[in-house]
């Protein structure tokens, strides 16, 4: 049974910590659209029949489920190596960490997307992507939601150079977007912009 109050609640779906599994979450339809759902669901079973994926990057899936609020499925909770949760990039952005600080983490997060040919909506934005902390001196981003492919015909996504491509395509708009959120949240930090602690910077 499911309850509580959401660890997150997005347009179409709420985020509930598992009851058997504090490592696991939730994600439980709301309201009438389920587009995202079977987006997901559907990039899900993909990785599933090619089973040679890395999920240092995105969250592990384990099936759906049928709870008190309705229909859902589960996957990885997304937290620190301390057990807090991990904060999205907007989270950091609100409080004066410029989008530059992520960059190495960013290059990291592209490259792994490429080489395990993970797609992701045009929509992945900053909420979508968590900053996690895996152990006191290591970190990495994690893409939580914005996963799958939004396009009708997408049989090009099995062959390795179409499916790079847009993944490329698609990363230049995320990554515009994100300069362009952060340019805005650093207008009332631009005195004093705060910088990682020294165990999470990477250099350029």
């Amino acid at each position: 049974m499911l309850k509580g109050e959401p660890l997150g609640v997005g347009q179409e779906r709420a985020c509930y910590v598992h009851p058997d599994d504090p490592d696991k979450v939730v994600k439980v339809q709301r309201g009438g659209g389920d587009k995202q759902t079977r987006r997901e669901l559907a990039f899900y079973r993909w990785l599933g029949r090619r089973g040679d994926v890395s999920y240092d990057h995105i969250p592990r899936f384990y099936g759906k489920v049928e709870t008190n609020l309705g229909s859902g499925f589960v996957v990885d909770r997304i937290r620190d190596f301390d057990g807090a949760e991990s904060q999205a990039l907007w989270w950091y952005f609100e409080r004066g960490y410029p989008l530059a600080e992520f960059g190495p983490y960013l290059e990291e997060l592209r490259q792994a997307l490429l080489d395990n040919r993970i797609v992701f909506c045009v929509d992945m934005g900053r909420f979508n992507v968590l900053f996690r902390r895996v152990s006191p001196g290591d970190a990495r981003l994690v893409v939580i939601d914005g996963l799958g492919n939004h396009t009708a015909i997408n049989w090009l996504d099995n062959i390795d150079y179409f499916v790079r491509r847009k993944i490329e395509r698609r990363w230049r708009r995320f990554a515009t977007r994100l300069q362009r959120y952060s340019d805005e949240a650093m207008r009332g930090f631009a005195a004093e912009p705060r910088n990682l602690d020294p165990a999470y910077r990477r250099a350029v």
